[in-house]
């Protein structure tokens, strides 16, 4: 038992054809595509939230978790007054 690999467990790796090599790739670039698309749609969700949301400095972006926070802390003062009449 000298220089023997112990067993490996799980399912056996496949070898990559040509055609499994090109539907993996193919799998890959649409997974890549929806997650571009993820986060377009992520951003550009944010930016309509920067309009509404007010905010201190008109020329500095916030960050995606500052435009967050003080969306939360906005909408929190906005049920305050609400509540308190």
């Amino acid at each position: 038992a000298e220089g023997e690999r112990p067993k490996k467990r799980g399912p056996k790796k496949r070898k990559m054809t040509k055609a499994r090599l090109e539907r993996s790739k193919l799998r890959r670039q649409k997974a890549n595509a929806r997650e571009r698309n993820r986060m377009h749609d992520l951003n550009a969700a944010l930016d309509n939230l920067r309009k509404v949301v007010p905010c201190y400095s008109k020329t500095q972006k916030l960050s995606k978790i500052e435009t967050l926070r003080l969306a939360k802390n906005y909408i929190w003062a906005l049920s305050e007054i609400l509540r308190s009449g």
